[in-house]
């Protein structure tokens, strides 16, 4: 360990692959080139565990990167268990600046409500996770709590990692990461500097909404169909999938619409079909969930623009088929 380790001031919960990946850039970024022994490493909170500065012990965790040398261990200490969110104390969030949540999209709210009350003042959330809709859950938690200090940034990203293991993970994937704010104040030029730095091939985006309607019709389209359809990426691009994928994005671009975001069709379709043929030998989280009968996010992917367009008085029977199919696989694959 460092001997002149700073305090966190940024804190990663979940430990999953993104999580882990994204934990593993900050920390081999954040670090001044005039003294690498004062560095500031991020704290990585777990569902069932955190891994912070204050044990004895050490552990390593393995990253395989895109990099000439593709394993990298960071030497980290032994984790601290906890049984869940709710016993992480105040203590080891007070210099947090910043919190980014890598959860998935149904374990968001849960998560940030354990953290809400302990959360130091000013501090900003990052949500990064698939879909819509939670950001609208924690911004009722935040009023709710009387917590109007706390900014909030959404973002999406096309990293793509593997989690071999406790603590080993392999970056499968460099896409794009966006970020921009919805709610409060922005965060400041150097907490920006340290994210873009860190994290490759990202930027903000001042209408981050936009940026993950864009993100979501593609998501619409192509995972609850690789899912039902136990497929790969590359297989949609197959002339008998082009009725269901224009009809998918039609009733997406009408509901964005509504909801005072402006998508182009054309483009969204170009998009959807440049992923697949550039994802082609991908499977989709949704596809890997229902195949190991886990709880999918189709509820904030397509059962959003589904719930969405029923509050606008919108109809949308492909996307609703969509989400009660993958529904009813889940509850089929769990008897």
């Amino acid at each position: 360990m460092r001997s002149n380790q700073l305090a966190p001031n940024i804190a990663i919960i979940g430990a999953g692959a993104i999580g882990m990946l994204i934990y593993h850039q900050l920390t081999h970024t954040n670090s001044p080139k005039n003294n690498p022994s004062e560095t500031t490493q991020p704290l990585l909170l777990g569902r069932n565990f955190c891994l912070s500065t204050a044990d004895h012990q050490m552990q390593s965790l393995s990253v395989e990167t895109f990099s000439d040398n593709p394993l990298i261990n960071d030497t980290i200490v032994q984790p601290c268990l906890v049984n869940n969110l709710s016993d992480v104390t105040a203590e080891q969030l007070s210099n947090i600046e910043l919190v980014i949540v890598c959860v998935k999209s149904y374990q968001v709210n849960d998560a940030v409500a354990a953290l809400i009350d302990k959360l130091p003042t000013n501090v900003t959330l990052l949500l990064l996770h698939n879909g819509l809709g939670p950001h609208l859950q924690v911004i009722k938690l935040i009023e709710a709590h009387q917590r109007n200090d706390i900014s909030l940034y959404l973002g999406t990203t096309s990293q793509a990692a593997l989690k071999l293991g406790q603590l080993h993970v392999r970056q499968t994937g460099t896409g794009k990461t966006v970020i921009g704010k919805v709610r409060g104040a922005a965060i400041t030029q150097q907490m920006e500097s340290i994210l873009l730095s860190a994290i490759p091939n990202s930027e903000t985006h001042s209408n981050i909404l936009l940026a993950l309607w864009q993100k979501l019709i593609v998501n619409c389209a192509i995972n609850p169909l690789t899912a039902i359809e136990q497929c790969n990426n590359g297989q949609l691009a197959q002339a008998q999938y082009q009725d269901q994928i224009n009809a998918i994005a039609t009733e997406c671009v009408a509901v964005a619409k509504a909801e005072g975001v402006s998508l182009s069709l054309t483009e969204s379709l170009s998009t959807i079909y440049n992923v697949i043929q550039l994802t082609a030998n991908n499977y989709s989280s949704m596809h890997q969930d229902v195949t190991h009968q886990r709880i999918t996010e189709i509820e904030q992917i397509n059962g959003f623009v589904a719930a969405r367009a029923q509050l606008l008085g919108i109809s949308t029977p492909v996307n609703d088929a969509l989400a009660a199919k993958i529904n009813q696989l889940t509850k089929d694959n769990a008897l």
